[in-house]
């Protein structure tokens, strides 16, 4: 009885590494391709390229996110909070929003003050 135990304890054990890696191996390109949520401050906002510079609510790390027309963003904290949803023309600065988002190609960029920011796009 203690044999089997010990096999399928080392059984179970081989199986959990064995998917680990299989998961860290996958390509960058798939594990970008994953939404996540970021949720943090509105610091500009651009009407014409339909951006938002984000400021995350948890790190010092800042977003711009590509809001595609028919994506609505949840705000948290600000004038359209009791909505559930808001579109992109009644967004503010210094609105508090939510919103799933997918990275792009380029991932990473500067602004012209310096800044690094994480290109995004918005989903629903």
């Amino acid at each position: 009885m203690k044999r089997i135990t010990q096999r399928s304890a080392a059984l179970a054990v081989t199986l959990v590494l064995a998917f680990a890696t299989v998961a860290m191996s996958a390509p960058k390109s798939e594990r970008s391709k994953k939404s996540f949520t970021i949720e943090g401050t509105i610091l500009q906002i651009n009407q014409k390229a339909r951006t938002l510079l984000v400021a995350d609510r948890w790190s010092d790390k800042l977003y711009l996110a590509t809001v595609p027309k028919g994506v609505d963003v949840k705000v948290t904290f600000g004038l359209y909070m009791n909505q559930g949803h808001a579109e992109f023309w009644q967004l503010t600065r210094n609105t508090r929003v939510q919103m799933q988002c997918i990275r792009t190609e380029e991932h990473l960029a500067r602004l012209d003050d310096g800044r690094e920011v994480i290109v995004l796009t918005a989903t629903n």
